[in-house]
C-alpha cells in the first residue's frame, strides 16, 4: 500500500483556507448528528514519527464539541497493563455511544514500534493481527464507526523533522533514540508497517493513507476522510 502512494502531494495555501471554511461547519455538524443518534466513532491516528500526529488531531478536534470527545495518547505498557490481554487497556477507552474517542497511536503499536524493538515477536505477530481484526470486526458489528488513518512521510523529511525538533530544548525530547533508530533503518520500519496495512486494512474497518509531506494538504485529506465516515455511517 505504501509504495504507491505519491509523497509530492501538496495544496496551497488558499485552496486549503477555502476548503478549510467549507470542512470545519460539515465535520461539527456531522459530530452532533452522531451524538444525537448515539453512533460512537473511534479514530486512530498512525503512521511515522514526525509525521504529525499531534498537529493534526489538534486541527480535527477544533472544529468538534469538546463535550464530545476525549484524546488518548497511547504509549507503552503499564506494569498493570501487562498483566491483561493486550487489547484490554483499549475496550476500558472505548467511546459511550454518543461519544468520540480519538487515539494518538493505537492497538497497532504492537505491529509497528513492538515489533521493530523486538517486544513482538515473530511468531505472534499474525495472531495480534488476528486479535485486531476480531476487535475491530466486534466493535463495527455493534454500531462503532472505525476511522483508521496513517500518516506517511519519506526518510529524508523524516530526518529533517528531527533535525528541527533537536535544535530546540523544549522540542529535544520529543526524539527519542529509537525513533532515530528508526529513521536509520527506514526501509525494514516502511516493510513491517505496510505489512500490518495489508493484513489489517478490511471492509469494515479501512485504512486511509494519508500523504503527510505537506501539512496543508494532509488535513484536508484527514478532514475529508472522516467527514465520508460518518456520513457513510448516518
Amino acid at each position: 500500500m505504501l509504495e504507491k502512494l505519491d509523497l509530492s502531494k501538496k495544496m496551497e495555501k488558499e485552496i486549503y483556507r477555502s476548503e478549510m471554511e467549507k470542512l470545519i461547519p460539515r465535520l461539527g455538524k456531522l459530530q452532533r448528528k452522531c451524538k444525537d443518534l448515539n453512533i460512537p466513532v473511534m479514530i486512530a491516528f498512525e503512521g511515522y514519527g514526525a509525521a504529525g500526529k499531534g498537529v493534526q488531531i489538534s486541527k480535527l478536534i477544533q472544529a468538534l464539541d469538546p463535550r464530545g470527545f476525549q484524546v488518548y495518547a497511547v504509549k507503552g505498557e503499564t506494569e498493570e497493563e501487562k498483566m491483561h490481554p493486550f487489547l484490554w487497556r483499549f475496550w476500558t477507552k472505548l467511546p459511550a455511544r454518543d461519544q468520540m474517542a480519538i487515539f494518538d497511536r493505537s492497538w497497532y503499536r504492537k505491529g509497528m514500534i513492538d515489533r521493530f524493538d523486538g517486544i513482538t515477536s515473530e511468531k505472534r505477530l499474525a495472531s495480534y493481527y488476528n486479535e485486531i481484526n476480531s476487535f475491530e470486526r466486534q466493535l463495527a458489528a455493534d454500531g462503532n464507526v472505525i476511522i483508521k488513518l496513517f500518516l506517511c512521510i519519506d526518510k529524508k523529511e523524516q530526518k529533517k523533522r528531527f533535525k528541527k525538533l533537536m535544535e530546540s530544548r523544549s522540542s529535544a525530547w520529543r526524539v527519542s533514540e529509537d525513533d532515530l533508530r528508526r529513521n536509520k533503518d527506514f526501509d525494514l520500519y516502511k516493510e513491517m508497517n505496510d505489512e500490518m496495512l495489508e493484513y489489517t486494512d478490511t471492509a469494515y474497518a479501512p485504512w486511509t493513507i494519508v500523504e503527510s509531506m505537506d501539512r496543508e494538504f494532509a488535513t484536508v485529506k484527514i478532514y475529508t476522510a472522516v467527514i465520508e465516515a460518518l456520513k457513510a455511517a448516518l
